[in-house]
């Protein structure tokens, strides 16, 4: 029995050159460690032209794989996978280059750069993707502002780095969807990174790091917000200034955030409760499927 994908040939492949990353790790340190409101980088036409247009074609569309509603948080929303956000971690529905590709993402070369722009050493990368892989968000979804969850099991990894990769060709501006990454206390949109084409973010998680884009996208029905998403993790508990969370804090901020009578409920348990009883009940939440939206 033939085990092996046949699909990416040997002429197709890309690897990442060490040397290069080096530099181009070198190059953004300083940018990514004092950047505002708090550590992130943004890096236009990541990958070669040829290597991400073949990432943006073959990006699966909303009827192509079974994709999962993640929806847009703690809010009411329509249920429509055509309109919500849409996600899988499953790496058998990833289209074969996007696959490997992701791959390449988690290797040791792309891992070193990672150390090297951050400062962070030994960032550890997630294969089995907890709560990151391809996301996508269709005209009028949207994503609440949110601190994120650690979602790896292991309480003894702590999500650190986060990155996305935007796959969706001929994306306009104006069609909205920009990442925004708000201040600590979530009163001010410090700045807007827009999901352009080929275009990589990489930013700190950790912490007080609001981030969502908690406006409706408005891009032709035909087309979706698309990305590639990837976790980094570390096991120094001396790094992170935030404890172990393996739920997600979500900011209404918007006139779109309206909220259940459940979502108030969630968030005074998240506002009031100290981190490991909070971890307690999140567990036994979703254990129950009393975590829907």
């Amino acid at each position: 029995m033939n085990i092996h994908a046949q699909n990416v040939l040997a002429e197709d492949l890309f690897f990442f050159s060490r040397a290069k990353m080096n530099a181009l790790a070198d190059k953004l340190h300083e940018s990514f460690k004092t950047a505002a409101p708090f550590p992130h980088v943004v890096i236009d036409d990541f990958f070669p032209r040829d290597i991400a247009m073949r990432l943006g074609k073959s990006f699966p569309g909303i009827d192509d794989i079974d994709w999962t509603l993640a929806g847009p948080g703690d809010t009411k929303h329509t249920g429509d996978k055509h309109i919500e956000k849409v996600a899988t971690s499953d790496e058998e529905k990833f289209p074969d280059y996007i696959r490997f590709m992701m791959m390449q993402l988690q290797s040791g070369i792309f891992c070193s750069f990672l150390d090297r722009l951050t400062g962070f050493k030994h960032l550890a990368p997630d294969p089995n993707h907890f709560g990151c892989g391809l996301h996508s968000t269709g005209n009028g979804g949207r994503l609440m502002l949110h601190i994120d969850a650690s979602r790896h099991p292991n309480k003894d990894m702590n999500q650190l780095i986060n990155m996305i990769y935007y796959c969706s060709p001929d994306w306009d501006p104006s069609y909205g969807g920009g990442l925004e990454l708000w201040n600590e206390d979530a009163t001010e949109c410090v700045t807007t990174v827009k999901p352009l084409f080929n275009r990589m973010v990489i930013f700190y998680t950790a912490g007080k790091s609001w981030h969502g884009h908690p406006n409706p996208v408005v891009c032709p029905p035909h087309m979706r917000r698309n990305s590639m998403a990837l976790y980094y993790y570390t096991t120094d508990k001396g790094v992170s200034d935030f404890d172990y969370s393996n739920f997600v804090r979500w900011k209404g901020v918007t006139e779109f955030d309206k909220k259940q009578p459940i979502h108030y409920v969630k968030s005074a348990v998240r506002t009031f409760l100290p981190t490991f009883a909070i971890n307690s009940l999140a567990k036994i939440a979703r254990k129950t499927g009393l975590n829907g939206k």
